[in-house]
């Protein structure tokens, strides 16, 4: 990944973004490596399950090594996944590599990130889930509320959806927060899980109509997409799904995935799910602000050069992943059971 986005060898941006997240990552992985080191220093194993049955033998669940243990390996996951305050590489990073490698590290990167951080914080740091249950807490609050407030002042589509990938990773986390002070870790992965499926597509969608408009205009601005939806009704009519299924908006499949997120933080009672739900239902307006602008200024603006006969290129592969991912936007809005399900069987695979 660090190759790939450095790919475009003769661009600036390119190149600083590529150099940020090569250093970032290094970073990131010696304090997974710290982490790992201090557990093993703690419990003298290796495996999973005997590092568990040891901390929870030996009372060591309020261990002050345990919870550092756990901050570090947390940090250095958290810059993969590209949560405050790990998240500035994603940005300068998405905007330098070629669209098609930044959509595929957008979803490719966040999803092996969360899926490493299930598995150590449900069968490594279980006992101590309600000290770094706090500090996901506070992470998640602050994921979402920088990351679209970030993305309201953005011109730029890539830079704008990266702000947007960021808070969508705060609303990921929050109900993995939750479950860590109430313990019922199967709520909080089917809530994560679920939404991080269905966010995986409509994403790749959404920079799938990045990528059409902005070969189309040779502009990195969305304000200067005005009336593009007069060249090409079908690729607007999708990037209009794609964005307003990241905003949430029914039937589309983000209403399902946000709301598997706040019934998962409001069933608990907990003041902390509380405050993340209401949190998170401000931040989802928010976010509606800056994903509408994109829809409006496509249908409804004029056209930049109205003179000017230009043909939209839609080319056979991009109109087969167009179909397949504004298929399964719509299959998760209407039928949700399907995600669902996947997602009951990640909690099962993980909570027990």
């Amino acid at each position: 990944m660090f190759l790939l986005s450095g790919w475009k060898k003769g661009d600036r941006k390119s190149n600083e973004g590529a150099i940020k997240f090569f250093l970032l990552g290094v970073l990131s992985a010696s304090l997974i490596l710290y982490g790992f080191s201090l557990i093993y220093g703690l419990t003298g194993q290796l495996v999973f399950a005997d590092i568990s049955t040891y901390i929870l033998a030996n009372s060591l669940g309020s261990s002050p090594v345990l919870l550092l243990s756990a901050i570090l390996v947390i940090s250095g996951i958290g810059f993969k996944i590209s949560v405050v305050p790990f998240h500035s590489w994603a940005p300068d990073t998405y905007e330098g590599a070629p669209l098609p490698i930044t959509a595929y590290l957008s979803v490719s990167s966040k999803a092996t990130g969360f899926v490493a951080l299930i598995v150590l914080l449900t069968k490594v740091f279980e006992s101590s889930g309600q000290s770094w249950g706090v500090i996901l807490a506070i992470v998640s609050g602050a994921t979402m509320t920088l990351g679209n407030l970030v993305a309201l002042q953005q011109t730029n589509p890539v830079r704008l959806l990266a702000y947007s990938s960021i808070s969508q990773a705060g609303f990921i986390i929050a109900p993995l927060a939750v479950s860590g002070i109430t313990g019922n870790y199967q709520d909080g992965i089917f809530a994560s899980v679920t939404y991080l499926i269905i966010y995986a597509f409509m994403n790749i969608g959404a920079f799938l109509s990045v990528h059409l408009f902005t070969n189309f205009t040779k502009s990195d601005n969305f304000y200067e997409w005005g009336g593009i939806a007069k060249h090409s009704p079908l690729a607007a009519v999708l990037t209009t799904v794609f964005f307003f299924s990241l905003a949430g908006i029914p039937p589309l499949g983000g209403w399902f995935a946000k709301f598997v997120v706040f019934r998962s933080l409001l069933s608990t009672g907990e003041i902390i799910g509380i405050s993340l739900a209401i949190v998170g239902a401000i931040n989802a307006v928010i976010a509606l602000v800056y994903y509408a602008r994109i829809s409006k200024v496509i249908w409804m603006d004029e056209l930049r050069n109205p003179e000017e006969e230009k043909s939209f290129e839609f080319q056979s592969p991009l109109k087969v992943v167009g179909a397949l991912t504004v298929l399964i936007t719509f299959v998760a809005g209407i039928f949700p059971g399907i995600f669902s399900y996947l997602g009951e069987v990640s909690s099962i695979f993980f909570g027990n």
